[in-house]
């Protein structure tokens, strides 16, 4: 062992060794490496279904995405969504998958709709920014 691998304290838990300060920077490098060749090696069809999307959409699919969660879901009430149609629906966001919502409309009925039909978001009477 090497004056850097030596224990300096003794914790009950996992051990923790410190490099040199070359090291560390070597360990960085690989790193960012292997995250780029990450970054190449992912599929694409998610970025195709965003180019066919409008930034309008884009925007309403992040909110949506927001608010399937079950957080956002028990704070976020009542939320009404305005589609393209005319139709105001009053409920939750059950789940979002690539471009279609799937609404909670009380009493366990569920609607399912394309991302790019909902218009607005409303919450409170103020449309989500």
């Amino acid at each position: 062992m090497n004056s850097y691998n030596d224990p300096l304290i003794y914790i009950k838990g996992p051990p923790v060794f410190h490099l040199p300060p070359r090291e560390k920077v070597d360990i960085q490098m690989e790193e960012q490496e292997i995250d780029q060749e990450i970054e190449q090696d992912e599929s694409t069809s998610i970025y195709e279904i965003r180019s066919s999307m409008t930034d309008k959409t884009i925007v309403i699919l992040e909110k949506l995405k927001f608010l399937e969660k079950p957080f956002q879901r028990k704070v976020y009430r009542p939320l009404v969504f305005h589609l393209e149609d005319g139709v105001h629906l009053q409920g939750e966001v059950e789940k979002v998958e690539g471009e279609f919502v799937t609404f909670f409309i009380g009493a366990g009925e569920l609607m399912r709709y394309r991302v790019d039909q909902v218009k607005r978001i409303v919450w409170r009477g103020v449309e989500m920014k």
